[in-house]
């Protein structure tokens, strides 16, 4: 190991890319962990689709929630991966999970509360918020992470 390469690792530049680092990682990690406990809630507590004349439910939020929490993961992923590099944009990768926080836990609220619409004789039970509160959140969560990049790039 040359010399110079311990006193680059020993300067305090390094000392701060590493933490810079560190923080980006919790920070994404915090991110991810948001989206997927809200996915975990919407799946277990949204109210079902009720049909037929036997009254059968179909959970379909817990079919559908898993896909849209997929795009959204990839998109924040995708969002926080162009922050990497610098701690002056630490703030904004901050933001953006909080943004992304935000965002999922009004889905999840609006998803699990909202009421279902009935319809029919035998009546069907359609949880509207169960199937377009997840989406909504991913496409959400996208912006965020578009506006999050765009002030990313003013403080370069």
């Amino acid at each position: 190991m040359a010399t110079s390469e311990l006193h680059e690792r020993g300067s305090p530049e390094h000392g701060r890319h590493t933490t810079a680092d560190h923080s980006w990682m919790l920070w994404a990690t915090i991110g991810i962990g948001d989206i997927w406990v809200a996915v975990l809630l919407i799946s277990v507590f949204a109210p079902d689709l009720v049909s037929g004349s036997e009254q059968q439910h179909l959970p379909v939020a817990a079919f559908t929630t898993w896909f849209w929490g997929g795009i959204g993961t990839t998109v924040f992923l995708l969002a926080m991966s162009r922050l990497r590099g610098s701690a002056a944009w630490e703030p904004i990768w901050i933001g953006l999970t909080v943004g992304t926080f935000a965002v999922w836990a009004v889905a999840t609220v609006l998803a699990i509360t909202l009421p279902v619409m009935e319809t029919g004789s035998d009546p069907t039970r359609i949880p509207f918020a169960a199937f377009f509160a997840p989406a909504a959140a991913a496409l959400f969560t996208a912006l965020a992470g578009l506006i999050a990049n765009l002030f990313r790039g003013g403080t370069r």
